[in-house]
C-alpha cells in the first residue's frame, strides 16, 4: 500500500507539472485517503501540500490555504526528525507564504517565507533556497524595493545554477526582465526574456 501511495504522489506531480490539474487532484486525493488509511504521516503531509499547490495554481486560495495549513500543523505536531519530515514542514511554509503573497499580505508572507528559507538552509537544499529567495525578491519587487529585489533574484539564480535547475534559471531570467522592463530598459528586458523563453518553450508546464 505504501508503494502505491508513493506511486500516486509521483504520478500526481508529473500531471501537475504538465498542467493537468484535474487529473492531478484526483490522484493526490486518492493518495491522501490511502495514506490516512495506513496512518503514514509523511505521505499525508506531502499529499496535503501537493493538493494545496494545485489549488494555489488554480487560484482557489482559501482551499489552498486550508491544505497547506493542515500540512504545516501536522508537521509541527509530528516527532519525525528525518530529512523528509523537515522538508514537509518547509514546503508547507512556502505554500502558505505564496498564498499570503498572492493576497498582497506581504508582511505575513515575508515572515513565513523567511522561516521556510532558514529551513531550506538547514537542509542544504539549493533549489529550496532558490525558490524562497525568488519569492522574497518578488515581495520586494511588488513593494517597489528594486535594489533588494535584484539582490534576492541574483541569490536565487546562483542557487538554481548550482543545482542545474533549468526551470529556476528560466524564471530568474524572467524576473530580471521584469525589473528591467519596469525601469524602461527594454533592450535589456528582451535580452532576459529571450533566454527565459528558450529554456521553457519545450516544457509541458504551461502554468510557469
Amino acid at each position: 500500500q505504501l508503494g502505491y501511495v508513493m506511486t500516486l504522489r509521483e504520478t500526481g506531480k508529473r500531471l501537475r507539472n504538465e498542467s493537468r490539474f484535474d487529473e492531478a487532484l484526483k490522484v493526490h486525493s486518492e493518495g491522501l485517503k490511502l495514506a490516512e488509511d495506513i496512518v503514514d504521516t509523511l505521505e499525508m503531509v506531502q499529499a496535503l501540500n501537493n493538493i494545496g499547490t494545485i489549488y494555489r495554481r488554480l487560484g482557489v486560495l482559501n482551499t489552498a490555504t486550508d491544505y497547506h495549513y493542515r500540512a504545516w500543523k501536522m508537521s509541527e505536531e509530528s516527532t519525525d526528525t528525518t530529512f523528509v519530515g523537515k522538508k514537509n514542514r518547509v514546503v508547507s511554509l512556502n505554500g502558505l507564504g505564496n498564498v499570503y503573497m498572492t493576497l498582497g499580505n506581504y508582511e505575513r508572507a515575508d515572515s513565513v517565507l523567511r522561516m521556510a528559507l532558514e529551513g531550506e538552509k538547514a537542509l542544504k537544499s539549493p533549489i529550496g533556497q532558490a525558490i524562497n529567495y525568488a519569492n522574497l525578491g518578488s515581495i520586494f519587487e511588488q513593494q517597489g524595493k528594486t535594489d533588494s529585489a535584484w539582490v534576492y533574484y541574483h541569490l536565487s539564480m546562483a542557487h538554481n545554477q548550482r543545482a542545474h535547475n533549468t526551470l529556476g534559471m528560466a524564471l530568474c531570467h524572467n524576473y530580471f526582465g521584469s525589473l528591467y522592463e519596469k525601469s524602461h530598459q527594454y533592450d535589456k528586458a528582451i535580452s532576459e526574456y529571450e533566454p527565459s523563453y528558450q529554456l521553457m518553450k519545450n516544457s509541458k508546464d504551461e502554468w510557469h
